[in-house]
């Protein structure tokens, strides 16, 4: 029945779409993603690929929504979404950008985990990198309690602009430890050759991702369709599919 609702909502969507769709809204998104982030989402050959660009660009494509998906630096795209001159792809929602930003329904789950050298300490909280020198993604969130534990002074945070950056400044020994996404810093340590770290087995955070629009952006019809073809996906199982295809494609 929920499934019949939704191909009925998001076909009057699509009608209302052909015809123009509501004044003043835009014909479409442009999406920025972050460049260095993969598998989940990066710049390849062909633009903006990964997971998310994936995911953003079935999504579109089933809404009707016309859509061009942009990779490049992450701070650039915060700037892009804050001005409302574009969408920002797999972002994290925190208390001070949904006062700016509408959020999608999620896209994805990440697991935050760290990476350490081998013999360390078993890390399962967020307390536990109290005192460390712990390197994050710039422009990044994990979470209001990372935030505001950063803020507190709590650990001191380094940014840098990749997975791969931050694993060479703890090869380094000028941070304790890594945090990032168990996707991204898996294969960041594969690729490295880091045979003396290892990953936290236990997720320090688990946080959805989300497409955020401004909220001075006039795209929340947009919005609301997007959502209703992202909850299609998942219930007709193409979007599980489309995750392991993209997280399979990788490993071969």
């Amino acid at each position: 029945m929920r499934q019949t609702f939704f191909r009925i909502a998001l076909a009057l969507w699509l009608a209302m779409a052909g015809s123009g769709g509501q004044a003043g809204e835009p014909p479409g998104l442009i999406v920025d993603f972050d460049a260095s982030n993969p598998p989940m989402m990066y710049a390849g050959k062909q633009g903006a690929s990964g997971l998310y660009p994936a995911l953003v660009a079935k999504i579109c494509e089933r809404a009707g929504i016309a859509v061009t998906l942009r990779a490049g630096s992450w701070r650039m795209a915060l700037q892009e979404l804050r001005e409302g001159r574009a969408a920002a792809g797999g972002i994290i929602k925190t208390a001070s950008r949904e006062k700016l930003f509408d959020f999608s329904h999620p896209l994805y789950y990440e697991r935050v985990v760290v990476a350490a050298p081998t013999h360390a300490p078993p890390f399962r909280k967020l307390e536990d990198l109290y005192g460390k020198r712990v390197g994050v993604m710039a422009g990044w969130s994990y979470g209001d309690a990372f935030d505001l534990s950063r803020k507190d002074g709590k650990f001191a945070a380094f940014d840098g602009d990749s997975d791969e950056q931050n694993l060479r400044q703890m090869k380094l020994g000028r941070l304790d430890v890594v945090l990032g996404i168990r996707e991204p810093l898996l294969l960041a340590l594969r690729n490295g050759g880091y045979s003396g770290f290892a990953l936290s087995k236990e997720a320090l955070v688990t946080n959805p991702s989300f497409l955020a629009i401004s909220k001075t952006s006039q795209q929340q019809a947009l919005l609301t369709r997007f959502n209703l073809a992202l909850e299609e996906m998942r219930r007709d199982g193409s979007y599980d599919k489309l995750v392991r295809g993209v997280f399979n494609a990788r490993d071969e």
